[in-house]
């Protein structure tokens, strides 16, 4: 899975905020603000990645368990799928 093109990350004080341009602005409505191990995961979904590929790059960045590496992704690809703003294998 990776990302829909057409999105861009800006940071506003503690929050990071995924913008939709051009084609991807008609995918969604609105825009969605994560944390800094969401714009991590987000800009990982730049190439191509598993939910087992994300878990391992938090794991190796970040000083976390697997168990809650797992779930972070876990909510937060359900969250960008939610959203229409991944194309996946298949799709």
């Amino acid at each position: 899975m990776r990302l829909v093109e057409g999105l861009m990350l800006r940071q506003m004080l503690n929050e990071w905020i995924a913008v939709p341009c051009g084609e991807s602005a008609l995918r969604m409505s609105g825009l969605i603000s994560m944390n800094e191990t969401g714009a991590f995961l987000f800009s990982a979904l730049k190439e191509e990645h598993t939910e087992a590929s994300l878990k391992n790059l938090l794991l190796e960045t970040y000083d976390t368990t697997e168990e809650i590496a797992a779930r972070d992704v876990q909510l937060f690809v359900e969250r960008m799928r939610r959203a229409n703003l991944l194309v996946e294998e298949g799709s």
